[in-house]
């Protein structure tokens, strides 16, 4: 008897060595580590624990951010696009006139109709087209374009039944600017086309010289890129080059090189702009050289170039700065903060995505 018991005894303290021991090498119901107390005589339903997922690093948050954001650059880049329609519009000889003599200058929709109405039942065209310009500018600065483009029609209407053209090439300018913006590509080649016969017989160079460029532009949006190259390479440049005209010259290649970007053709690009740069600070030409440092800096981003890329957005970044150019700068956080990420600089990533937010919610 005694014997026995001192056999089952002995049997379990085995089983007990064993049953601590294999729940001693059970794997923890936690694998992750982050859930450290858990009641294990918990018999309700479902598991004893929930594994979580592990919080997310600041590195991860902000990869997210950046993903979110890729789809809005269409948006900047046709904000780029606008803010060239605005900067190239042009006033008519009489808009000095207009605002000393019409103050305070209409305040509605139907004001405005009713005093170039009224205008255009004198017989007084000129001012009325003067006064339609001068509202299709504020329109366009509102964002209005389809409205601008309403007024610069009627404001061409009143000159040609009223046969005084003194200021339809002005109306013409604004109104094929207007409409290559809105994609309207034959209605902009008609209008350019008519401006460079006027211009070719008037015996304007530079006029022409700049027509053609705009013309280069619209063969380039309709996807006629050799036509477009060959315009402003062989017809504009040199007339710009017989005029000594440099600011155009510049903005030529310019053009020029947002042509063969659209070809995805980069080197090409580069070249042009890169002439474009020389020549702007040879000539002290300020106004183009954060649009040229940007673009230059973006096409090297494209061909994946990022330590030169960043040089240059940076470069960029301190021109916009000097000439206040919130959309620009805009562009320039997008693209930078994008290599400063790719390139593992977390804290400049950071800094660029803030500045990016801030600036799209003032501009957009």
């Amino acid at each position: 008897m005694g014997i026995k018991i001192h056999a089952l005894l002995s049997l379990g303290l085995v089983f007990t060595f064993l049953g601590g021991h294999a729940q001693s090498d059970e794997a923890p119901l936690d694998p992750s580590g982050f859930v450290t107390k858990y009641d294990t005589s918990f018999a309700g339903i479902g598991p004893k624990v929930y594994t979580l997922p592990p919080p997310r690093t600041q590195q991860e948050v902000l990869v997210d951010s950046y993903k979110e954001k890729k789809g809005f650059y269409d948006s900047i880049s046709r904000g780029l696009d606008f803010q060239i329609l605005q900067n190239d519009f042009k006033f008519t000889q009489n808009a000095g006139y207009i605002k000393n003599n019409f103050k305070p200058l209409p305040a509605t929709e139907q004001e405005w109709d009713g005093l170039i109405g009224k205008l255009e039942k004198n017989n007084n065209a000129v001012l009325a087209a003067g006064l339609a310009n001068e509202y299709a500018w504020q329109l366009l600065q509102a964002n209005q374009t389809d409205k601008s483009i309403a007024l610069l029609t009627r404001g061409l209407n009143a000159l040609n039944q009223s046969g005084n053209f003194s200021e339809k090439a002005v109306l013409e300018y604004n109104l094929a600017n207007a409409y290559l913006f809105s994609g309207n590509f034959a209605q902009a080649a008609g209008l350019q086309e008519s401006f460079l016969a006027t211009a070719t017989k008037s015996k304007t160079l530079l006029d022409q010289a700049n027509t053609l460029v705009k013309i280069g532009m619209v063969n380039a949006y309709v996807k006629n890129y050799a036509a477009a190259e060959n315009m402003i390479i062989r017809r504009a440049i040199p007339l710009f080059n017989k005029t000594k005209n440099y600011p155009g010259k510049v903005n030529a290649w310019v053009k020029l090189a947002k042509i063969y970007q659209m070809q995805n053709k980069h080197v090409q690009a580069q070249w042009f702009l890169i002439q474009a740069r020389d020549l702007a600070h040879e000539k002290k030409i300020a106004a183009n050289l954060p649009d040229i440092e940007y673009m230059l800096a973006y096409s090297k981003y494209i061909q994946q170039n990022y330590p030169v890329a960043q040089k240059e957005f940076e470069q960029a970044k301190t021109m916009a700065d000097k000439q206040d150019n919130k959309l620009l700068r805009l562009a320039i956080a997008d693209k930078l903060g994008d290599i400063y990420l790719l390139m593992e600089n977390f804290e400049g990533a950071q800094d660029e995505l803030t500045k990016y937010w801030l600036l799209r919610e003032e501009l957009f």
